[in-house]
């Protein structure tokens, strides 16, 4: 029977193996013995390295069974062959943890490294060995002085608030040098490597129980198990803690190679944001931001919500502070009467009481705390703002005690109090003095630079979770067609379209409208069809192998006679015939007219699965890119949130007295899709609804164009 792998074992080995030590100048084996000493682990340390009799000024092993003791923790430093043989040696005298800092395992694709890579996985599968790698820089445990980080500048750990998890080497020991100068306590730090070992999911589940830890944040390329990772990130933040990550892109070759439209519209970001919203991840633009969001979340607990209150004692401030606001989504709280009437009671009644708030003047500390109070208690805020610097040196008593006085209405918490933060407007390095006073201000984070807070603040908003309130969706058997389309699927070989009629009479099947249409066979039989349905009306070429017909000429729109039924048969038959594929039939349909074109869709990201999108549609929709995504496995309030976060909402709702259009049917669609997805799972590749018209409020939304692709279960 596998046994699970032990991070404590891995965070807390009784001691480390340096496997391959070399005292060359510049080896990473001679880095880790030094930090070792020097960061206080008390475990033993041995050196193995068959050639060797001492090394660092201690006795060298010449192989494992020959230490003192049993191996626990193997940090290897071999090529990646022979990686493996130690390891294996390693797992046959019970050691429990690893490092892996050797590369070769597939990281470049080649088929050598692959079949390297599946027989390490299997290898720890088998032994329960929790190991960090390959092709990583090694790790570190503030608590237990443990450390294989190959980095001599590394500073001393302590038992929290931040840990740090990062797939690239370099960048853990640039997080670490970043935290230290804010002064905030790293706990841990990981460079995850390939995650042939342990992934991410691993990482942030174990980080999820630790008490010491108020944020994880770090660095991510590629998430292997996206649902173990998402579910661990739920944990987290279930138990008070935040996960902070800077994100960059995954494969744009599967987006290149989607036969609908959605496929080249998501976007890695956009799949998850869409998908780790729902765990409460805070995706952070880049590297400073991440430390921004540590520095708010490890001092103070996580704004309830978006909404932000200023204060200054600038006018230039508060200009700049409005217009931040404004350019980069930060929403400033609106001041009730009452939050109003206690301004102006501390400052007098020449006080303008506005967000952000200007006091004018250097007030005392008294008052500067009313107004605090004013903001913080109100109910009016999730989080209030001051812009003020650190003095840089000391005999500015009053500006300490206005930053003692902060520090100890934060350390209040409950009572409704927001958390409270210091904005500097620059980011500027800090004397011995300015270390020193913030060390003394623990429950007050000290943000650097208008722009980069406000754009962190705005990653934070947009990253709330909210209470779902909806009506649940209700569980339905899948309408008989699933089963069919799944039985094809795991005969495809790569993705496969289905035709516009099948396309749509799957999305019928779910309760999506369809405009009233008709397939049929030849010129004379879409005559009698469009006779039925009444002029004018849309004419379509049936052809399986055409995704985007209209791209090919193959879709004529508002056909008012007989004679251009006819005309239009004949022309799509020369049309196919020129592309060479065949024509399977004509599909006649009702011209809908009036509401706003949007779009619905669904793709199906390499990383997160499949993402649902809603955004303006029609020709609009790949010039004006105005689009929202969301998990699959919304309700209705949440399909409401995502089409709020559009521009075309604005349109639905009635811009400039256009009237408002049926938002709640589009939102149904977009629920019902998420159902078939679902259902379809794992052979959907992509659903594209383009366009689906909103028609005026109670109208319902109308289905005008559909493709479903489907893929080989296993991925193709």
């Amino acid at each position: 029977m596998t046994k699970p792998p032990s991070l404590s074992a891995l965070f807390n080995p009784r001691n480390v193996v340096l496997v391959g030590a070399s005292d060359r100048p510049g080896h990473w084996s001679g880095r880790v013995w030094g930090n070792l000493a020097r960061l206080g682990f008390k475990g033993g340390v041995y050196a193995v390295n068959p050639g060797r009799r001492e090394i660092f000024g201690a006795r060298c092993y010449p192989d494992l069974a020959a230490l003192p003791e049993a191996p626990d923790h193997l940090a290897i430093f071999v090529p990646a062959d022979v990686t493996l043989e130690m390891l294996e040696a390693g797992a046959r005298l019970g050691a429990r943890s690893a490092t892996l800092y050797a590369a070769g395992f597939g990281e470049g694709g080649d088929a050598e490294g692959r079949a390297r890579a599946a027989r390490l996985a299997a290898l720890l599968r088998d032994s329960g060995i929790a190991a960090a790698g390959p092709n990583c820089m090694g790790l570190a445990c503030g608590s237990s002085g443990f450390v294989t980080l190959a980095d001599e500048t590394l500073q001393p750990l302590s038992t929290g608030p931040v840990a740090v998890l990062t797939q690239s080497g370099m960048l853990a020991t640039t997080f670490a040098r970043a935290l230290a100068d804010r002064g905030l306590g790293l706990s841990h730090l990981v460079s995850c490597g390939n995650q042939v070992g342990l992934t991410l999911a691993d990482y942030v589940e174990h980080l999820a129980q630790d008490e010491g830890v108020r944020v994880i944040t770090g660095y991510i390329e590629m998430i292997p198990q996206a649902p173990r990772f998402l579910a661990a990130c739920a944990k987290a933040r279930a138990n008070g803690k935040s996960v902070v990550v800077v994100k960059i892109g995954g494969s744009e070759g599967a987006r290149e190679a989607a036969l609908a439209h959605t496929g080249s519209m998501v976007g890695s970001h956009d799949a998850f944001d869409a998908i780790a919203r729902e765990a409460g991840v805070v995706r952070a633009g880049s590297l400073e931001e991440a430390i921004e969001a540590a520095e708010l979340l490890a001092h103070a607990p996580r704004p309830a919500g978006p909404r932000v209150a200023f204060m200054t004692n600038s006018g230039a401030l508060k200009t700049l502070m409005t217009e931040a606001a404004e350019r980069h989504g930060v929403q400033l709280a609106t001041l009730s009467a009452s939050t109003q009437t206690a301004i102006r009671a501390a400052l007098g009644d020449d006080a303008e009481p506005a967000n952000p708030l200007d006091t004018k003047r250097t007030i005392p500390t008294d008052t500067y705390m009313a107004c605090v109070d004013a903001l913080g208690r109100s109910g009016d805020a999730d989080l209030v703002v001051a812009l003020e610097e650190l003095p840089r040196e000391a005999g500015i008593a009053r500006k300490v005690r206005n930053f003692e006085a902060l520090d100890a209405w934060a350390a209040a918490h409950g009572d409704g109090r927001a958390p409270v933060a210091i904005l500097s407007p620059l980011a500027l390095a800090d004397t011995p003095y300015m270390s020193e006073l913030r060390a003394r201000l623990p429950q007050l984070p000290m943000l650097r630079g208008v722009d980069t807070a406000f754009r962190m603040l705005a990653r934070l908003a947009q990253a709330q979770v909210e209470p779902n309130v909806g009506i649940p969706t209700p569980h339905t058997s899948p309408p008989a067609q699933v089963a069919a389309l799944l039985k094809r699927a795991h005969g495809l070989t790569k993705p496969t379209a289905l035709s516009e009629p099948e396309s749509k009479r799957l999305l019928a099947a779910y309760g999506i409208r369809l405009p009233r249409e008709e397939v049929v066979s030849n010129a004379a039989a879409a005559v009698k069809a469009a006779q039925g349905i009444g002029f004018p009306v849309v004419m379509k070429a049936v052809a399986s192998e055409i995704a985007h017909k209209s791209d090919a000429g193959l879709v004529l729109l508002d056909l008012a006679s007989e004679a251009a039924v006819r005309t239009g048969a004949e022309t799509f038959a020369m049309r196919c015939a020129a592309l060479g594929v065949p024509l399977e039939g004509l599909l006649v349909a009702e011209h809908v007219k009036g509401g706003v074109e949007m779009v619905l869709g669904l793709n199906r990201d390499p990383e997160m699965g499949p993402v649902l999108m809603v955004g303006l549609g029609g020709i609009w929709l790949e010039l004006m890119r105005d689009v929202a995504f969301a998990a699959p496995g919304i309700d209705r309030t949440d399909a409401l949130a995502a089409i709020a976060r559009t521009k075309a909402h604005h349109l639905l709702a009635g811009f400039r007295g256009s009237g408002t259009r049926d938002i709640g049917a589009l939102a149904d669609a977009m629920v019902a899709l998420g159902r078939l997805a679902a259902d379809l799972e794992p052979a959907v590749q992509s659903i594209d609804i383009n366009p689906i018209v909103v028609l005026n409020d109670g109208k319902g939304a109308v289905a005008l164009d559909a493709l479903v692709v489907l893929r080989p279960p296993q991925g193709g």
